[in-house]
């Protein structure tokens, strides 16, 4: 089969975060399985700042004549969202983001711009031949927000490459945070992923575990009003925010960890906890988002109420305190995350597909 994927997403880990490494590892399993794909995806990045505009004016050039020879077309979140319902060939909608769910906790002019793509995104969804996302709890934001049948969605969720995790993990240097008890965070940095709340539970924790290391990893929007909240909490020395790293350098923060924390409020799928798993650490997040299908209370992780940092403080008291608890909740992370192999969740995006006239070629 021919497969033409149409994107906006910035093609690097950097600026296109989690949709971006989704895309290649799913592009990565599709042609393993002998499929060709076609990455259909603007010529430059976005300026900083205008990723917005940059966005549609990508979209705004799409045209049925740029899908070329392709069986089936596929539309990532918002994108494509033009070609749905002109194309000669099926159009599928494939959505991970889901703007408008992640627009209610953004503020200022991200969530405007968020809303602003999100109608876009509606358009694409009531258009496509069929509709996927990335989980059941994304089903249900993306029929609630978009009018769209529930039975209309399949779930597909994203691939995950645990062979170069294993590889990276396996490459990785010792702790080095010098034996000191450390929570990571890796999120990009914005509102709806409230590390504002672990920043508030690590002032509660440092109280009974005063050596307390937590590393944030990543950037984004939010970072100058974190670190301006750590340094209200006096927590320099605490909290150390890494900024974005390259893939060896997570592997090794990861590797160092002795837990993951993640208290998004909104959250379609989360791959940073497939990460986590991959590096068989324990993991503490919220209920109400996405996280609960991966992360079930009691099994890989602990689970507490959303913007509660004394209950996330209290988690993360629980699982530093005992290193045999850490053990039995990351231990079965690394078997867990096969089952999202590439070519596996490749083969279910795939049955998922409306078939081309013809059949498959």
């Amino acid at each position: 089969m021919r497969l033409a994927l149409v994107t906006a997403t910035p093609q690097t880990v950097h600026t296109g975060s989690g949709t971006f490494v989704a895309l290649a590892t799913l592009t990565q399993g599709l042609r393993a399985l002998g499929h060709r794909v076609e990455t259909i995806a603007p010529s430059r990045n976005a300026p900083p700042f205008g990723y917005t505009v940059h966005r549609f004016g990508f979209n705004r050039a799409l045209s049925p004549r740029h899908i070329g020879s392709a069986d089936v077309v596929v539309g990532w979140d918002m994108d494509g969202y033009r070609l749905a319902g002109r194309c000669p060939v099926p159009f599928v909608s494939y959505v991970h983001g889901q703007l408008a769910d992640e627009a209610r906790f953004e503020r200022g002019l991200v969530a405007l711009s968020m809303r602003l793509q999100a109608r876009a995104e509606r358009r694409s969804v009531l258009r496509a031949g069929a509709v996927l996302t990335v989980s059941e709890h994304a089903r249900r934001r993306l029929a609630a927000s978009y009018g769209i049948p529930g039975e209309r969605i399949a779930v597909v969720p994203p691939a995950f490459d645990g062979d170069r995790w294993r590889a990276a993990l396996a490459a990785a240097p010792g702790s080095s945070a010098g034996g000191r008890p450390t929570v990571l965070c890796v999120a990009r940095l914005y509102p709806r992923k409230d590390v504002a709340t672990l920043l508030r539970g690590a002032a509660i924790l440092r109280r009974d575990v005063p050596d307390l290391l937590v590393r944030v990893v990543g950037d984004g929007p939010e970072r100058r009003r974190l670190v301006a909240l750590a340094r209200a909490l006096t927590l320099e020395g605490t909290v150390e925010f890494s900024g974005q790293v390259p893939f060896r350098k997570l592997a090794a923060a990861y590797a160092s960890c002795d837990v993951f924390c993640l208290p998004s409020r909104q959250e379609g799928f989360g791959i940073v906890f497939l990460e986590a798993m991959a590096a068989a650490r324990p993991i503490v997040t919220c209920r109400g988002t996405a996280a609960e299908e991966l992360v079930p209370h009691g099994r890989d992780g602990l689970l507490v109420p959303q913007q509660d940092p004394a209950a996330l403080a209290a988690a993360l008291r629980v699982l530093l305190a005992d290193p045999e608890l850490r053990r039995k909740l990351g231990a079965g992370g690394p078997a867990r995350v096969r089952s999202f192999a590439p070519e596996p969740i490749a083969r279910r995006f795939l049955d998922a597909l409306p078939k081309p006239a013809g059949g498959p070629s």
